[in-house]
Formats: C-alpha cells, structure tokens, sequence
C-alpha cells in the first residue's frame, strides 16, 4: 500500500516533467565527480484529501459486526454514525471523513474506566465470500488491522 501511495505521487510528476517545456533541452552540464553521500529517503507520500462522508456513502458501514457472523454473541461491535460500541466500551463519533480512496476515517470521542481519549479508526467497506465485512485499521493504534464481518442481514424493501 506504501509503495501505491508513492507511485501516486511520483508517476504524475514524471508525466508532467515529460509533458511540459521548451523544445529545446538545456546545455549540457560538466559532470561531477561521483558524491560518496548516501542518496536522500524520497518524500513520503501525501495522504489522500479527505472530505466529510455522506449519508449514503457511509451507509454500508453501520449495523452489528463480529469476527464470525455464525457466532454473534456478546463480542460484536455496534456501528451507527453517532456510535461506535464494543465490547464492554463505547466511543461518540464525532465525525466521519471520505478519504477519497474507499475508505473512511472516523472520529472518535472515547471514555473507558475514568479516561478520555480521541481515536480515528479507518473503515473500509468489503465484500467477502460470507458476506459484507469492513476492514478496520486503528490508526492511533500503531495501525492495528481487524476484520469484521456483518451480523445483521439489512432487510429488503
């Protein structure tokens, strides 16, 4: 995935440094003796713009989720667009971002045993053999990963 992220940033700006300019190339430069520097890390990739989620788009991502959709007992989580509950925990969603690349970040206000915390857990909606599922990445969590999958089948109108 980093390396997609630097691609997306590199490829566009050979295509315009390909693109664009004079006809002419410039002079030719005397060339230097070879530097014994080691070369610069590239830049990290830009994250991707994020803008507030709609209703629709956030849609698939509420309901009751579990690591087994067979066995959904008490070890669920809740998700709606003003709640995220596990078990035993539960966090006020302050707000959801479109991450222009599928996903979704939430913001969490969270209160556990006495203390407060601000958390954002990207979201990614996915569609696994079993059924519907998210990807969840727990990005003030060194990125911990996790995947559920619904519990709830949404009824049909």
């Amino acid at each position: 995935m980093r390396y997609l992220r630097l691609a997306a940033v590199i490829v566009p700006a050979l295509l315009l440094a390909a693109c664009g300019g004079d006809s002419n190339p410039p002079p030719a430069q005397p060339s230097a003796a070879p530097s014994t520097a080691a070369p610069a890390a590239p830049a990290p990739a830009a994250p991707p713009q994020s803008k507030p989620a709609s209703d629709k788009d956030l849609a698939p991502l509420f309901g009751t989720w579990g690591l087994d959709p067979a066995n959904c007992g008490a070890q669920v989580l809740k998700i709606s667009k003003t709640r995220f509950e596990g078990p035993g925990s539960g966090c006020d969603i302050t707000g959801f971002n479109d991450n222009g690349d599928g996903t979704y970040t939430a913001t969490m206000s969270c209160t556990a045993k006495g203390q407060s915390s601000t958390e954002r857990i990207q979201m990614r909606p996915i569609f696994a053999p079993s059924g519907e599922g998210i990807d969840l990445t727990y990005l003030d969590r060194d990125n911990l990963k996790s995947e559920v999958l619904r519990c709830d089948v949404p009824k049909k109108q």
